[in-house]
């Protein structure tokens, strides 16, 4: 049976997902009866940066749950820490050249996506003065009539249109044209810094370094081996970099088909979704910006396809505005948007339909203290409370 995984957006004390999912950890439908027996815990805490290892609260709630530790060699072989961070740390001063030639590269992906913002800030300037232009001039009109309006379906017709019916064809026009310059620009930044990635990997042969092959086994060996999976939060760019660079990917997608379970927090949820999408306040030079913006930051792991995922909901997205929202959906996905709070917990299962004997993937509100919240290209808002399935397609 394929694992599970919950999301949750930022929960306040990480010890308090434990507590929450206490029955759910114990669980266990793992391929290994090992893994079945011992319900063994992977910790990955790489965003924590220098305080990856700094844990020991979490083994300490595990235990009061029943999961215990189990020492082998002095080494706790039941909670383990991924350790991924300080494994890069190893390889970069056992490998300087790599490493110089890594750098490099990071920085050129460092000064790309800088070029992306200041290109996208002219476009999201225009897209902005564009909205209020039409609303000013058609009163009650939404940015989702403007992107929802069939530009091809009505040119030929425009013989037949009012002088005010042309303006708005054409304000729907420039609008939809403004937003599709947005999204290819998302998406040749991304196309870019992956072409940069191909050219570090090709010229360094990193991949081929036997430390490199040793470091990157022993990691997938420790993901295969676990029950339960918790990928928390701290620096999303460095987690995501350090499970790229050991090339991790792959391994989590077998994990879950053997039944691993994954439980993720903020960047931790962000990572395991197709696209990372985060809210940006700073410039490169760490001044902060005038206005804070969202980006597509890069392609995350894609253990869930359906849905996209935004941690700190109520912190970063105004909620209560339907053309914010409609802009979001609009400009990152195709798939409905969930948005995650501290007490927001979303379920991803596969799911046997008792009558019909079908299986599909389903989403789950999990939360008691707060809900979840889809949205999509119209603009409009639902709160799916506890137990109440997300309806994603």
């Amino acid at each position: 049976m394929k694992g599970w995984i919950v999301f949750n957006g930022n929960i306040a004390l990480d010890v308090d997902f434990v507590r929450h999912h206490a029955d759910r950890i114990r669980e266990s439908h793992h391929v290994d009866s090992s893994v079945r027996d011992w319900r063994k815990v992977v910790l990955i805490t790489a965003g924590w940066q220098q305080g990856e290892f700094d844990e020991t609260h979490l083994k300490q709630a595990f235990s009061k749950i029943g999961i215990p530790s189990r020492f082998e060699a002095g080494f706790d072989s039941n909670i383990q820490n991924l350790g991924v961070y300080h494994q890069f740390n190893s390889f970069k001063e056992a490998e300087a050249e790599i490493y110089r030639q890594y750098h490099e590269k990071q920085q050129v992906i460092i000064k790309t996506k800088e070029l992306y913002r200041l290109k996208n800030n002219n476009f999201l300037q225009n897209l902005r003065e564009q909205l209020q232009y039409v609303k000013e001039t058609y009163t009650g009109v939404t940015l989702a009539d403007l992107l929802d309006y069939d530009v091809t379906h009505h040119q030929a017709d425009l013989r037949k249109f009012t002088e005010r019916e042309l303006l708005f064809h054409y304000c729907c026009q420039e609008v939809q044209d403004t937003l599709a310059a947005i999204v290819a620009n998302d998406e040749k930044m991304i196309s870019i810094c992956e072409e940069i990635e191909r050219y570090f990997r090709n010229r360094s042969l990193v991949d081929e370094s036997p430390l490199f092959i040793q470091i990157r086994d022993n990691l997938r060996q420790t993901i295969l081996s676990a029950n339960s999976i918790f990928l928390f939060g701290g620096n999303v760019a460095v987690l995501l970099n350090r499970l790229q660079f050991f090339r991790l990917g792959d391994v989590f997608h077998e994990a879950l088909w053997r039944g691993t379970n994954f439980y993720s927090v903020s960047a931790g949820s962000m990572v395991l979704a197709e696209k990372i999408i985060v809210y940006d306040d700073f410039w490169g030079d760490g001044h902060a910006r005038p206005r804070k913006e969202f980006e597509f930051f890069d392609r995350g792991l894609g253990l869930v396809t359906k849905v996209a995922l935004f941690p700190h909901c109520m912190d970063r997205i105004q909620t209560d505005d339907p053309d914010n929202l409609s802009y979001l959906a609009h400009r990152f996905s195709s798939v409905p948007c969930v948005g995650l709070n501290q007490e927001s917990f979303l379920l991803a299962e596969t799911h046997r339909d008792k009558s019909s004997g079908r299986v599909r993937e389903r989403f789950i509100s999990l939360g008691t203290e707060d809900g979840v919240y889809l949205f999509d290209r119209s603009g409009t808002k639902q709160r799916h409370s506890h137990g109440q399935e997300v309806p994603v397609g």
